[in-house]
């Protein structure tokens, strides 16, 4: 019995020097950060003496290990997929015996858990792991409030939309809390995170109350809020656009809208009723919500527009009057000496010039093709050939008068011999001396 219980204490003894060989260490189990930034997941390691460094590995777990970079000393750490050129080591330095990553520009597909595995060598290989979760931080967008009314049960419902995490809604009403009825996160487009929270309440005409509902989030700098009144509608005015100047009328056929301007966040939400001089609106014109918009007016649609809020609490009214006046066709020439008059003579002075030019072009072209136009050193044109019409035949009857013709005018020629090897050729006497 003796010898067992030695065996198993030296047994454990070395179990617990190999584990002492490598341990590993992550700075924290989550990490979160916001999206575009850079983030460094923290890990450390330590090497008992005798030990070298062999590797450090990081991984994606999602089911399966998907490697993101591995290093092996004294060689350039390698990244993959995605993480290329974004991922690195923060010190490959082995005596800082520091494992840590960094990851720039942070995308919301980095999302998810990391594993810090570091590898040793002593003879014999050891290695340790530690895991770390990546909070990719996305801000979703500001809360917005709907509301149900149906005989004194108004139920409100808080939405922030797109975020990660899902931000967290609360509600208050007069400034105390109220507490909800359905919370839930649901999942939107591309993997973000919809937070919902829905409360049911008594709305008594005879007293008016504010709600509002708060939603916080990481990446939030600080909470957002959104607020409703329930209560009658109150209108403050009528807005025309194009706003009018003052004493002067619209131009037909332009497009006008009328906006009726209510106490924001009033619920039950009120509904919109416009008049044109008390009866009906143009048939032009069409309503939504609390515009009214009036297409390619005429003079006819001028008058005085009503419009009238309304909901259970109560309703409220407010007008506008508009004047539209025959669009003037005048065009107004610009002012001499002005810039845009200068401007407009500067573009027709170059159009101009640019004609002139192309009809010169064009009729020193055509006198070329007309062979008007010569150069000075241009040779004159050689006369043009006459080609005869008569017959062969016909010619040669005259070339042979012709020649007879000359024959009896010449006097004939006479060459005397005087002796041997001598011959004198009488020459043509002369008509003056024969004269």
């Amino acid at each position: 019995m003796q010898r067992l219980l030695v065996f198993v204490f030296f047994s454990l003894m070395a179990a617990t020097a190999v584990r002492a060989q490598l341990s590993i260490s992550g700075g924290s189990t989550a990490v979160q950060e916001s999206i575009g930034r850079a983030v460094t997941l923290t890990c450390t390691y330590s090497l008992s003496a005798g030990y070298t460094l062999r590797e450090i590995k990081w991984y994606r777990v999602n089911g399966e290990r998907d490697p993101v970079l591995f290093y092996y000393p004294g060689q350039s750490a390698y990244t993959y997929g995605l993480y290329r050129n974004r991922a690195s080591l923060v010190n490959t330095d082995d005596s800082a015996q520091v494992a840590s990553l960094r990851l720039s520009n942070l995308q919301f597909s980095d999302n998810g858990t990391y594993e810090c595995l570091v590898g040793a060598l002593n003879g014999q290989p050891a290695e340790e792991s530690v895991q770390i979760d990546l909070v990719a931080l996305v801000a979703p967008n500001d809360p917005v409030i709907t509301d149900e009314y149906n005989n004194g049960n108004l139920t409100m419902t808080c939405t922030a939309y797109t975020g990660n995490p899902a931000a967290n809604l609360t509600w208050t009403r007069d400034g105390s809390r109220v507490y909800h009825d359905v919370a839930e996160n649901i999942t939107s487009w591309r993997g973000y995170l919809d937070a919902q929270s829905i409360i049911s309440v008594t709305a008594s005409t005879a007293q008016s109350s504010t709600f509002q509902c708060v939603a916080q989030h990481p990446a939030f700098t600080a909470a957002q809020r959104a607020s409703v009144t329930v209560g009658s509608p109150t209108v403050s005015t009528v807005n025309i656009n194009p706003s009018p100047v003052p004493g002067e009328a619209l131009q037909e056929l332009d497009d006008i809208i009328l906006t009726c301007m209510t106490q924001e966040g009033i619920v039950p939400q009120p509904t919109y009723q416009w008049t044109l001089d008390g009866g009906n609106v143009p048939a032009s014109a069409q309503a939504y919500r609390n515009e009214l918009k009036i297409f390619s007016a005429q003079v006819e649609d001028s008058g005085i527009y009503s419009c009238t809020a309304r909901n259970d609490f109560g309703s409220d009214s407010g007008d506008a009057t508009i004047l539209i006046a025959e669009r003037d066709t005048n065009i107004v020439e610009p002012q001499t000496g002005s810039p845009v008059g200068s401007v407009v003579g500067g573009v027709v002075a170059a159009l101009a010039f640019l004609v002139l030019v192309a009809i010169v072009a064009f009729a020193w072209w055509r006198s070329k093709e007309r062979g008007d136009y010569h150069t000075a050193e241009q040779s004159p044109e050689e006369p043009t050939a006459v080609v005869s019409t008569e017959p062969e035949d016909e010619k040669d009857e005259e070339k042979l008068n012709l020649m007879e013709e000359k024959k009896e005018e010449e006097p004939e020629v006479k060459v005397e011999t005087q002796g041997e090897g001598h011959a004198e050729v009488a020459k043509k006497p002369d008509p003056d001396q024969t004269a």
